[in-house]
Protein backbone atom coordinates (compact mmCIF):
# COMPACT_ATOMS: atom_id res chain seq x y z
CA UNK A 1 0.00 0.00 0.00
CA UNK A 2 1.24 3.28 -0.98
CA UNK A 3 2.37 5.98 1.94
CA UNK A 4 -0.70 8.31 1.01
CA UNK A 5 -3.63 5.33 1.27
CA UNK A 6 -1.85 4.22 4.60
CA UNK A 7 -1.55 7.60 6.30
CA UNK A 8 -5.56 7.93 5.01
CA UNK A 9 -6.40 4.54 6.33
CA UNK A 10 -4.89 5.67 9.60
CA UNK A 11 -6.84 9.00 9.65
CA UNK A 12 -9.96 6.94 8.68
CA UNK A 13 -9.61 4.39 11.54
CA UNK A 14 -8.92 6.97 13.95
CA UNK A 15 -12.19 9.37 13.03
CA UNK A 16 -12.87 11.44 15.80
CA UNK A 17 -9.37 11.31 17.55
CA UNK A 18 -6.68 13.58 17.05
CA UNK A 19 -3.37 11.76 16.23
CA UNK A 20 0.37 13.65 16.66
CA UNK A 21 2.22 14.07 13.78
CA UNK A 22 5.48 12.15 15.35
CA UNK A 23 3.06 9.00 15.76
CA UNK A 24 1.93 9.09 12.03
CA UNK A 25 5.79 9.86 10.92
CA UNK A 26 6.73 6.41 12.62
CA UNK A 27 4.11 4.05 11.56
CA UNK A 28 4.75 5.68 8.11
CA UNK A 29 8.80 5.41 8.47
CA UNK A 30 8.52 8.89 7.15
CA UNK A 31 9.95 12.74 8.58
CA UNK A 32 7.08 14.54 9.94
CA UNK A 33 7.65 16.88 7.16
CA UNK A 34 6.46 14.43 4.74
CA UNK A 35 3.29 13.85 6.82
CA UNK A 36 2.73 17.42 6.44
CA UNK A 37 3.06 17.32 2.37
CA UNK A 38 1.04 13.75 2.68
CA UNK A 39 -1.63 15.76 4.79
CA UNK A 40 -1.42 18.63 2.27
CA UNK A 41 -2.03 16.60 -0.73
CA UNK A 42 -4.97 14.78 0.58
CA UNK A 43 -6.44 18.14 1.86
CA UNK A 44 -6.26 19.14 -1.83
CA UNK A 45 -8.37 16.08 -3.15
CA UNK A 46 -11.05 17.35 -1.28
CA UNK A 47 -10.43 15.78 2.23
CA UNK A 48 -11.67 17.83 5.41
CA UNK A 49 -8.00 17.01 7.77
CA UNK A 50 -8.04 19.19 10.99
CA UNK A 51 -4.55 20.10 12.45
CA UNK A 52 -4.12 21.53 16.04
CA UNK A 53 -0.61 22.17 17.57
CA UNK A 54 0.25 19.96 20.13
CA UNK A 55 -2.48 17.41 19.18
CA UNK A 56 -2.05 16.11 15.61
CA UNK A 57 -4.16 15.65 12.92
CA UNK A 58 -7.77 14.13 12.71
CA UNK A 59 -10.22 13.33 9.70
CA UNK A 60 -13.21 15.55 9.35
CA UNK A 61 -16.63 13.91 9.71
CA UNK A 62 -19.10 13.30 6.78
CA UNK A 63 -17.35 13.29 4.08
CA UNK A 64 -17.76 11.48 0.80
CA UNK A 65 -14.66 11.96 -0.86
CA UNK A 66 -14.30 8.82 -3.62
CA UNK A 67 -11.52 8.30 -5.32
CA UNK A 68 -8.95 5.46 -5.80
CA UNK A 69 -7.28 6.50 -2.10
CA UNK A 70 -10.65 6.70 -0.47
CA UNK A 71 -11.55 3.14 -1.25
CA UNK A 72 -8.32 1.73 -1.12
CA UNK A 73 -7.51 3.20 1.93
CA UNK A 74 -10.78 1.09 3.55
CA UNK A 75 -10.45 -2.75 1.17
CA UNK A 76 -9.60 -5.41 3.63
CA UNK A 77 -9.18 -8.01 0.93
CA UNK A 78 -5.94 -10.03 -0.64
CA UNK A 79 -7.27 -10.56 -4.31
CA UNK A 80 -10.23 -8.09 -5.09
CA UNK A 81 -8.90 -4.25 -5.85
CA UNK A 82 -5.14 -5.07 -4.75
CA UNK A 83 -5.49 -3.82 -8.67
CA UNK A 84 -7.83 -0.22 -8.71
CA UNK A 85 -8.21 1.91 -11.09
CA UNK A 86 -10.06 4.83 -10.34
CA UNK A 87 -11.85 7.61 -13.77
CA UNK A 88 -13.72 10.78 -13.11
CA UNK A 89 -15.07 9.51 -15.92
CA UNK A 90 -15.26 6.41 -18.76
CA UNK A 91 -17.72 5.18 -21.41
CA UNK A 92 -18.23 1.87 -19.48
CA UNK A 93 -16.60 -0.02 -16.62
CA UNK A 94 -17.50 -3.02 -17.82
CA UNK A 95 -15.62 -1.90 -21.43
CA UNK A 96 -12.75 -0.88 -20.06
CA UNK A 97 -12.27 -3.91 -17.95
CA UNK A 98 -12.77 -5.98 -21.63
CA UNK A 99 -9.99 -4.33 -22.63
CA UNK A 100 -7.72 -4.65 -19.92
CA UNK A 101 -8.50 -8.13 -19.45
CA UNK A 102 -7.29 -8.56 -23.40
CA UNK A 103 -4.59 -7.04 -22.10
CA UNK A 104 -3.90 -9.35 -19.54
CA UNK A 105 -4.82 -7.91 -16.67
CA UNK A 106 -5.05 -10.04 -12.79
CA UNK A 107 -7.96 -11.51 -11.44
CA UNK A 108 -9.01 -9.14 -9.07
CA UNK A 109 -8.38 -6.40 -10.95
CA UNK A 110 -11.52 -3.49 -10.32
CA UNK A 111 -12.61 -0.50 -12.30
CA UNK A 112 -14.26 2.32 -10.65
CA UNK A 113 -15.89 5.51 -12.12
CA UNK A 114 -17.42 8.44 -10.66
CA UNK A 115 -19.60 8.39 -14.02
CA UNK A 116 -20.61 6.44 -17.04
CA UNK A 117 -21.01 7.95 -20.49
CA UNK A 118 -22.40 4.76 -21.79
CA UNK A 119 -23.19 2.47 -18.59
CA UNK A 120 -25.07 -0.47 -19.68
CA UNK A 121 -27.59 -2.93 -17.90
CA UNK A 122 -29.09 -6.17 -18.80
CA UNK A 123 -30.41 -6.34 -22.28
CA UNK A 124 -28.67 -3.23 -23.77
CA UNK A 125 -30.41 -0.75 -21.13
CA UNK A 126 -28.84 2.40 -20.19
CA UNK A 127 -27.87 2.63 -16.62
CA UNK A 128 -28.09 6.11 -15.65
CA UNK A 129 -24.72 7.29 -13.48
CA UNK A 130 -24.92 10.25 -12.63
CA UNK A 131 -21.55 11.50 -11.12
CA UNK A 132 -21.51 12.09 -7.55
CA UNK A 133 -24.41 9.96 -6.39
CA UNK A 134 -23.63 6.17 -7.10
CA UNK A 135 -20.62 3.83 -7.33
CA UNK A 136 -20.11 2.28 -10.45
CA UNK A 137 -17.64 -0.58 -10.75
CA UNK A 138 -16.76 -3.68 -12.49
CA UNK A 139 -14.58 -6.46 -10.87
CA UNK A 140 -12.86 -9.16 -13.24
CA UNK A 141 -12.96 -12.87 -12.59
CA UNK A 142 -11.27 -16.02 -13.62
CA UNK A 143 -13.07 -18.65 -12.11
CA UNK A 144 -11.92 -22.18 -12.70
CA UNK A 145 -15.74 -23.68 -13.48
CA UNK A 146 -17.69 -24.69 -16.19
CA UNK A 147 -19.63 -21.81 -18.24
CA UNK A 148 -23.29 -23.57 -17.04
CA UNK A 149 -21.85 -22.49 -13.72
CA UNK A 150 -21.23 -18.33 -14.37
CA UNK A 151 -24.60 -17.92 -12.98
CA UNK A 152 -23.75 -18.54 -9.64
CA UNK A 153 -21.30 -15.80 -9.85
CA UNK A 154 -24.23 -13.59 -10.48
CA UNK A 155 -25.83 -14.45 -7.60
CA UNK A 156 -22.63 -14.08 -5.37
CA UNK A 157 -22.48 -10.58 -6.39
CA UNK A 158 -26.08 -9.79 -5.49
CA UNK A 159 -25.75 -11.92 -2.16
CA UNK A 160 -22.39 -9.52 -1.38
CA UNK A 161 -24.17 -6.33 -2.21
CA UNK A 162 -27.20 -6.74 0.11
CA UNK A 163 -24.80 -8.02 2.87
CA UNK A 164 -22.77 -5.08 2.52
CA UNK A 165 -25.46 -2.13 2.23
CA UNK A 166 -27.06 -3.85 5.47
CA UNK A 167 -25.23 -1.84 8.24
CA UNK A 168 -26.22 1.61 6.19
CA UNK A 169 -29.79 1.86 5.45
CA UNK A 170 -32.71 0.68 7.91
CA UNK A 171 -34.79 -1.90 6.00
CA UNK A 172 -33.56 -5.40 4.59
CA UNK A 173 -33.09 -5.28 1.12
CA UNK A 174 -33.94 -8.07 -1.21
CA UNK A 175 -33.12 -9.91 -4.73
CA UNK A 176 -34.54 -10.73 -7.60
CA UNK A 177 -33.33 -13.08 -9.59
CA UNK A 178 -30.88 -13.17 -10.76
CA UNK A 179 -29.48 -9.79 -10.06
CA UNK A 180 -31.79 -6.96 -9.34
CA UNK A 181 -31.91 -5.76 -5.71
CA UNK A 182 -34.87 -3.87 -4.47
CA UNK A 183 -35.88 -1.75 -1.54
CA UNK A 184 -39.78 -1.00 -1.41
CA UNK A 185 -40.03 -3.28 -4.59
CA UNK A 186 -37.83 -0.50 -6.22
CA UNK A 187 -34.35 -1.32 -7.67
CA UNK A 188 -31.21 0.27 -5.73
CA UNK A 189 -28.72 -1.60 -7.79
CA UNK A 190 -28.06 -3.49 -11.02
CA UNK A 191 -25.73 -6.09 -11.40
CA UNK A 192 -24.32 -7.05 -15.69
CA UNK A 193 -22.23 -10.21 -15.65
CA UNK A 194 -20.31 -11.48 -18.59
CA UNK A 195 -17.90 -13.79 -20.02
CA UNK A 196 -15.58 -15.00 -22.54
CA UNK A 197 -15.60 -18.91 -22.30
CA UNK A 198 -14.99 -22.01 -24.46
CA UNK A 199 -17.80 -24.54 -24.26
CA UNK A 200 -15.92 -26.39 -21.48
CA UNK A 201 -14.16 -23.83 -19.39
CA UNK A 202 -14.71 -20.09 -18.56
CA UNK A 203 -11.35 -17.70 -18.99
CA UNK A 204 -13.21 -14.60 -17.15
CA UNK A 205 -16.01 -13.02 -15.86
CA UNK A 206 -16.50 -9.39 -15.67
CA UNK A 207 -18.72 -8.16 -12.70
CA UNK A 208 -20.13 -4.82 -13.18
CA UNK A 209 -21.70 -3.39 -10.21
CA UNK A 210 -24.38 -0.19 -10.44
CA UNK A 211 -25.61 1.23 -6.99
CA UNK A 212 -27.73 4.24 -6.31
CA UNK A 213 -26.25 5.49 -2.99
CA UNK A 214 -26.97 8.94 -2.31
CA UNK A 215 -30.05 10.38 -5.15
CA UNK A 216 -32.72 12.38 -3.65
CA UNK A 217 -36.01 11.71 -5.32
CA UNK A 218 -35.55 14.38 -7.91
CA UNK A 219 -32.54 12.95 -9.31
CA UNK A 220 -34.33 10.29 -11.04
CA UNK A 221 -36.35 11.06 -14.01
CA UNK A 222 -39.84 10.74 -14.50
CA UNK A 223 -39.91 7.10 -15.85
CA UNK A 224 -37.71 5.99 -13.14
CA UNK A 225 -39.17 7.82 -10.02
CA UNK A 226 -41.97 4.74 -9.31
CA UNK A 227 -39.09 1.85 -9.86
CA UNK A 228 -36.30 3.25 -8.52
CA UNK A 229 -34.94 4.53 -5.37
CA UNK A 230 -31.32 4.97 -3.63
CA UNK A 231 -29.81 3.71 -0.39
CA UNK A 232 -30.52 7.04 1.01
CA UNK A 233 -33.88 6.85 0.50
CA UNK A 234 -33.78 4.40 3.53
CA UNK A 235 -30.85 5.88 5.60
CA UNK A 236 -31.22 8.62 8.08
CA UNK A 237 -28.01 10.33 6.51
CA UNK A 238 -25.22 10.25 3.36
CA UNK A 239 -23.29 7.28 3.14
CA UNK A 240 -19.95 6.99 2.33
CA UNK A 241 -19.49 5.71 -1.22
CA UNK A 242 -15.84 4.91 -0.69
CA UNK A 243 -17.07 2.46 2.24
CA UNK A 244 -19.86 1.41 0.72
CA UNK A 245 -17.58 0.46 -2.10
CA UNK A 246 -14.89 -1.39 -0.29
CA UNK A 247 -17.42 -3.48 1.84
CA UNK A 248 -19.01 -4.72 -1.50
CA UNK A 249 -15.17 -6.22 -2.58
CA UNK A 250 -14.49 -7.37 0.86
CA UNK A 251 -17.74 -9.49 0.84
CA UNK A 252 -17.58 -10.48 -2.91
CA UNK A 253 -14.24 -11.73 -2.02
CA UNK A 254 -15.45 -14.02 0.73
CA UNK A 255 -17.59 -15.74 -1.00
CA UNK A 256 -15.80 -15.87 -4.52
CA UNK A 257 -13.13 -17.20 -2.61
CA UNK A 258 -15.09 -19.57 -0.69
CA UNK A 259 -17.25 -20.61 -3.78
CA UNK A 260 -13.94 -21.34 -5.64
CA UNK A 261 -11.73 -23.21 -3.10
CA UNK A 262 -14.51 -25.67 -2.11
CA UNK A 263 -15.83 -26.09 -5.64
CA UNK A 264 -18.88 -25.63 -3.89
CA UNK A 265 -21.86 -22.99 -3.62
CA UNK A 266 -24.07 -23.84 -0.52
CA UNK A 267 -23.56 -21.27 1.43
CA UNK A 268 -23.57 -18.09 -0.75
CA UNK A 269 -26.74 -20.24 -2.28
CA UNK A 270 -27.76 -19.78 1.63
CA UNK A 271 -27.23 -16.52 2.00
CA UNK A 272 -28.70 -15.63 -2.03
CA UNK A 273 -31.81 -17.20 -0.54
CA UNK A 274 -31.86 -15.26 2.87
CA UNK A 275 -32.59 -11.89 0.52
CA UNK A 276 -34.57 -13.45 -2.06
CA UNK A 277 -38.30 -11.74 -3.19
CA UNK A 278 -38.26 -14.95 -5.88
CA UNK A 279 -38.93 -17.83 -4.10
CA UNK A 280 -42.13 -19.23 -3.21
CA UNK A 281 -43.94 -16.68 -5.57
CA UNK A 282 -45.78 -16.82 -8.91
CA UNK A 283 -43.82 -15.10 -11.52
CA UNK A 284 -44.02 -14.27 -15.58
CA UNK A 285 -40.72 -15.31 -17.66
CA UNK A 286 -39.87 -13.43 -20.33
CA UNK A 287 -37.62 -15.02 -22.94
CA UNK A 288 -37.77 -13.36 -26.29
CA UNK A 289 -41.29 -12.98 -27.38
CA UNK A 290 -42.54 -16.05 -25.67
CA UNK A 291 -43.86 -15.45 -22.07
CA UNK A 292 -44.76 -18.15 -18.84
CA UNK A 293 -46.17 -18.20 -15.97
CA UNK A 294 -45.17 -20.34 -13.16
CA UNK A 295 -44.48 -20.82 -9.37
CA UNK A 296 -40.72 -20.45 -8.16
CA UNK A 297 -39.59 -23.21 -6.19
CA UNK A 298 -35.86 -22.74 -5.24
CA UNK A 299 -32.30 -21.93 -6.74
CA UNK A 300 -30.39 -24.67 -8.10
CA UNK A 301 -27.00 -25.53 -7.38
CA UNK A 302 -25.80 -23.78 -10.67
CA UNK A 303 -27.60 -20.92 -9.96
CA UNK A 304 -30.60 -21.38 -12.44
CA UNK A 305 -34.10 -20.88 -11.08
CA UNK A 306 -36.66 -23.52 -10.28
CA UNK A 307 -39.97 -23.31 -11.10
CA UNK A 308 -42.79 -25.41 -11.63
CA UNK A 309 -45.00 -24.44 -14.76
CA UNK A 310 -48.77 -23.86 -14.87
CA UNK A 311 -49.03 -27.64 -16.16
CA UNK A 312 -47.35 -28.86 -13.70
CA UNK A 313 -43.88 -29.57 -14.91
CA UNK A 314 -40.03 -28.57 -13.22
CA UNK A 315 -37.59 -26.59 -14.87
CA UNK A 316 -35.07 -24.90 -14.75
CA UNK A 317 -34.51 -20.63 -15.58
CA UNK A 318 -31.08 -20.30 -16.88
CA UNK A 319 -31.89 -16.85 -18.70
CA UNK A 320 -34.70 -14.49 -19.08
CA UNK A 321 -36.52 -11.52 -17.74
CA UNK A 322 -38.75 -11.90 -14.88
CA UNK A 323 -41.36 -10.34 -12.94
CA UNK A 324 -43.16 -11.12 -9.87
CA UNK A 325 -47.12 -11.38 -9.42
CA UNK A 326 -47.60 -10.24 -6.09
CA UNK A 327 -51.66 -10.51 -6.54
Amino acid sequence: MKTKETLLKILVNNKGRFISGEALSEKLKISRSAVWKHIARLREEGYTINAVSRRGYKMGAHQDVFNRYAIASQLNTTVLGRNLIFYDEIDSTNNELKRLAANGAAEGTVVVAETQSCGRGRRGRVWNSKPGLGIYMSVLLKPDISPEYVQVITLAASSAVCSAIMPFIDVKPGIKWPNDILIDNRKVCGILTEMTAEPEKVHSVIVGIGINVNHREDDFCEELKNTAASLRCFSKSDISRSMLAAKVLEELENLYLDFSSNKNADRLLNIWRSFSVTIGYDIIIYQGDKSIKAKTLDVADNGCLLVQTQDGRRQLISSGEISIRLT
